[in-house]
């Protein structure tokens, strides 16, 4: 039974979304090389290799969580009189892509066709061991949740939970969703600094050979709208500094002490090495907590335009990011800033998406409180458009602060909730419409979405607005008008097949 969850509070989080728990990087090393000796897991397309084993490879890119790994629910699409009426899922294959998964045995309400560790083995047909994380960064039950919330919308779904904790294993698991006619991937991760957030890069890759297959992407904005600056490279007075609107700075904050991630992207990905940067964090007294001084040279193995900043700061409060240059080059230079496990003063909301988000075909979601849901405006956290690329995203919104089955806990936040959520409605379309491609249900879940800016598909908080579902024998559109046949036959690339 799907009902909503009246008064969620979000029990010890902020509910801005800001300073949750940071996934530290292991320190793991990416090749491009499958059979490079000594891989801790493997890909067709590369491998995972342990911190040390070649200083001239790159960082692996890992998971990070767009949501709370606390579950109690579901809300506000509109599914119980799609399920009345029989359309529960059935006939399409789901799998939910995450890196925690500890204790999913001891969900009695969770039913899993299967489960799949792409760590283990590239052809991720190894069952994963739901109390044995391999890593302190796995630990946890986010994926757990994101599975129960498919279950409640999509009960009869065929459903499979695969561990993916980067790159290498993002990689097998998709070969393994191809090979295995998966419809819907549903993964409420994002992975930061193998690309400037374009569309470009590693994932891109990735994205675009589910796409060939059929497969569609059902993947999470973000939570890091309150975490974003971005802007040009200005240098006004000649300092070798950014100029922010506070000479000391860019303005940053912290709800506790300790260690806090901050990255550092600027647009040079496809031309590393024309400028090198650095960032450090200071107080207002000026002195430095923490800095970042990689070397970027095209002479250099591997150069990425990225500086990760570690601070390590002994209060809560306000404090100054400031970034400055060994080199910059003289063309026009866009920088990004992602402050992981705090807040932006004032920041930037808009292009707040990490890969594999701002690739044209993730089907992206975005995320708006369920309690009166059809009335709210998108969550402040929840990463906004539109992205560089040129891709309208997100595309839809989906309910989070939602309930499930599993009792004792608060509820589920962020667009880790909502993903699943319209995943799952995703599914029941395909359900009632077997002839559809996953694509095309996707299309007309957009269809239906309610937005306060009727006819546009391009809101950067919401892309087409909030999921929902109309009564099972309709076929409505936002304005409650019938959609017409006619119009999915104009919808792009439906020459796609269908995967059974």
């Amino acid at each position: 039974m799907l009902w909503m969850l009246a008064g969620a509070a979000l029990a010890g989080w902020p509910e801005d979304g800001s300073d949750r728990p940071f996934l530290e990087h292991p320190g793991f090393l990416h090749s491009t090389d499958p059979a490079a000796p000594g891989a801790l897991a493997r890909s067709s397309e590369g491998a995972l290799l342990p911190a040390g084993a070649d200083e001239r490879l790159p960082l692996e890119p890992i998971a990070h969580i767009d949501g709370w790994p606390m579950v109690d629910g579901i809300a506000a699409l509109g599914a119980q009189a799609w399920h009345d009426a029989g359309y529960r899922g059935q006939g399409v294959k789901v799998a939910v892509f995450d890196l925690q998964w500890t204790g999913f045995a001891d969900w009695p309400d969770l039913h899993l066709d299967a489960t799949h560790d792409c760590f283990a083995h590239p052809s991720c047909e190894v069952q994963m061991d739901p109390g044995s994380p391999r890593f302190a960064f796995e630990q946890g039950d986010h994926g757990v949740g994101c599975a129960q919330i498919i279950a409640e919308v999509a009960p009869d779904a065929e459903l499979h939970a695969v561990r993916v904790n980067g790159l290498t294993t993002f990689q097998a698991a998709a070969d393994w969703a191809i090979e295995n006619d998966i419809d819907l991937i549903s993964m409420s991760m994002s992975f930061f600094n193998s690309s400037f957030y374009d569309g470009s890069g590693p994932f891109a890759r990735v994205v675009d050979r589910l796409q060939a297959a059929g497969v569609v992407l059902v993947t999470s904005s973000g939570n890091y709208a309150r975490q974003h600056w971005t802007g040009p490279w200005l240098d006004v007075d000649g300092d070798g500094t950014l100029d922010f609107d506070d000479p000391r700075g860019l303005p940053i904050s912290f709800r506790s002490a300790g260690a806090k991630q901050i990255y550092v992207n600027w647009d040079e990905w496809f031309d590393c090495g024309r400028s090198d940067l650095w960032a450090r964090v200071v107080d207002d007294d000026g002195r430095i907590w923490g800095r970042s001084d990689a070397l970027q040279h095209r002479d250099e193995t591997p150069c990425s335009p990225i500086e990760r900043l570690t601070a390590s700061v002994p209060e809560e409060g306000g404090y100054w990011l400031q970034i400055g240059s060994e080199r910059v080059a003289e063309s026009w230079l866009e920088v990004d800033v992602q402050v992981l496990s705090g807040t932006v003063v004032d920041g930037e909301p808009y292009t707040s998406m990490a890969d594999p988000s701002p690739h044209p075909w993730a089907f992206v979601v975005g995320a708006v409180f369920s309690e009166g849901y059809l009335g709210n405006d998108i969550e402040r956290f929840s990463s906004q458009g539109p992205v560089r690329g040129g891709a309208a995203k997100p595309d839809i919104a989906g309910p989070d602060g939602v309930t499930v089955a599993q009792e004792g806990l608060n509820g589920f936040f962020g667009t880790s909730a909502a993903t699943p959520a319209v995943a799952g409605a995703v599914a029941l379309v395909m359900s009632r419409e077997p002839e559809l491609t996953a694509f095309e249900a996707t299309q007309k879940l957009k269809a239906w979405a309610f937005s306060d800016q009727q006819g546009r598909y391009d809101d950067p908080r919401w892309g087409a607005g909030k999921a929902r579902l109309p009564l099972p024998d309709a076929d409505v559109g936002c304005t409650g008008t019938p959609t017409p046949t006619w119009g999915w036959v104009l919808l792009p690339l439906l020459l796609w097949r269908r995967r059974r």
